[in-house]
């Protein structure tokens, strides 16, 4: 088991983290259940930490896979770390502001309904980011799923080839 493995495990912690707890807190607004809003609380802390893991395995990965196939972009794989890198910071802010949360929803503060907006609203951006992280990772060994003109192009050939 090297970087490269753990990585792929990992990388998918932080985005269904963030998307369930943002799911789960919309739900607990809605339903005005703070207990609902812990448990997303929870799941949001939980994609900081998965997200900062997801960063490291992410350098190991690099040079094993830059090391391993010479057909993998560098700029795909540059861009997919400035982008992991923002959405990590934006997963951390929105741990931290959840672990506020936590703590702030226990007590009767004023401006607790302000601060579970701000939450949702830094976790859609976290979410969105984190998306966007994935879609550029998927750019390094998925182009299949990313140039559509060069697939039907091929299919195209191959139906002439036939």
């Amino acid at each position: 088991m090297n970087d490269a493995y753990l990585h792929l495990v990992i990388n998918h912690f932080p985005i269904f983290s963030m998307l369930f707890g943002l799911v789960i807190l919309g739900w607990g607004i809605l339903k005005k259940q703070e207990s609902i809003q812990k448990i997303a609380m929870v799941l949001l802390v939980l994609g900081a930490i998965t997200s900062y893991i997801a960063i490291e395995t992410g350098e190991g990965a690099e040079e094993i896979v830059e090391d391993y196939v010479a057909t993998i972009s560098h700029d795909a794989i540059h861009n997919h770390e400035e982008a992991a890198e923002v959405a990590m910071w934006l997963s951390m802010v929105t741990g931290g502001l959840a672990l506020i949360n936590l703590v702030v929803v226990n007590y009767n503060i004023r401006y607790k309904n302000v601060l579970i907006g701000i939450l949702l609203v830094a976790t859609t951006a976290s979410l969105g980011a984190l998306i966007y992280t994935a879609y550029q990772g998927g750019k390094i060994r998925h182009p299949e799923a990313h140039d559509t003109i060069k697939i039907e192009q091929s299919i195209e050939d191959s139906e002439i080839d036939n």
